[in-house]
């Protein structure tokens, strides 16, 4: 079985009981360095581990660049 949640605007499946930690392993992010925001809201770096996402869950994820 597999779910749909929104990343950034874009569907993408998932494997049911996937929960965050693997959603940004499979996309090669680090949290160290990620803002997230889950269905309309910031989420805390202390929340990622062991958020379980569920179907229709909306991310933001969003890697803040440096320059100048």
């Amino acid at each position: 079985m597999s779910m749909r949640v929104i990343v950034n605007g874009q569907a993408r499946e998932l494997r049911e009981r996937a929960e965050l930690v693997d959603l940004l392993e499979e996309l090669g992010l680090d949290r160290r360095y990620l803002v997230v925001e889950y269905n309309g809201e910031p989420l805390g770096r202390d929340r990622i581990d062991g958020l379980a996402l569920v179907d229709g869950d909306r991310l933001e994820l969003v890697r803040p660049v440096a320059g100048g």
